[in-house]
């Protein structure tokens, strides 16, 4: 299976990472060529562009003023992007729990839909960054970043499904993040699971737990090695199970709590 997850906003870079192994960004030169124009930005263009504060908009300004467009090493201040990122997804994935042979079969697998990076595998040195999807950031003669990364992720993705002779992409990303990759072009099977917890009577999305269990079924994906959907059936982590009556093949839904 191919999995697919969000990045978070929140990043630690001071992690000691478990495994030494890593690897160079799948699209680093469109990387620099977005970072690049973010350099020409000052605070008060980044702060109305990515509708964010005075001082979130500074420290962004002055990541991007200290990019080098020399591929990322470890003497660069960057971090294989499974123990970079720290939001409520990572903390679900526990990617700094997995092993060496965890993280080398994670790293074929499971990609991270990134505004600046197109796709980020686990163990790619990624710099810390600052840059949503959805952000009208013009760069050439692209108008969004959906239009300037195109095709490509789609074809990445292709190309690991065949290396990985997969057969399902497991959509664990939020539609922010999603609306980037073309599905009718995907050579693969999309499942999009859904989480929710018990309210009032029925069932309803809580976005924190939501998040959170999406990067505990991607973890519990990769470490079981899971290669069909109907696998997925079996996901039962911290408290959730399968609800069949709300599921339809593509779209299982995962619930827990007492209506």
């Amino acid at each position: 299976m191919i999995v697919l997850l969000s990045p978070s906003k929140t990043q630690d870079f001071s992690v000691s990472p478990r495994t030494k192994v890593a690897a160079i960004p799948l699209f680093w030169r469109q990387a620099c060529e977005l970072a690049g124009r973010l350099r020409e930005m000052n605070v008060d263009e980044v702060a109305r562009l990515m509708k964010i504060g005075a001082s979130l908009a500074a420290d962004t300004v002055e990541r991007y003023a200290g990019w080098s467009d020399e591929e990322p090493s470890g003497r660069d201040g960057s971090l294989q992007a499974g123990y970079a990122y720290t939001g409520e997804v990572f903390r679900g994935l526990d990617f700094g729990s997995f092993s060496a042979v965890e993280a080398k079969y994670a790293h074929e697998r499971l990609f991270v839909i990134s505004g600046l990076y197109g796709l980020a595998r686990p163990l790619d040195r990624i710099r810390p960054y600052r840059l949503e999807m959805k952000t009208p950031l013009t760069a050439g003669t692209a108008t969004s970043l959906y239009q300037f990364w195109g095709s490509r992720p789609t074809d990445a993705l292709n190309q690991a499904v065949n290396r990985t002779r997969s057969t399902t992409v497991v959509n664990l990303a939020s539609q922010e993040s999603w609306r980037v990759v073309q599905p009718d072009r995907l050579s693969a099977r999309v499942v999009t699971p859904q989480f929710r917890e018990a309210h009032q009577g029925g069932y309803r999305t809580v976005a924190v737990h939501a998040k959170r269990a999406r990067g505990s079924m991607a973890a519990w994906i990769l470490r079981n090695q899971i290669t069909s959907p109907h696998q997925l059936a079996d996901y039962a982590q911290d408290g959730y199970s399968l609800h069949e009556a709300l599921s339809t093949p593509d779209a299982p839904v995962f619930t827990r709590g007492n209506r």
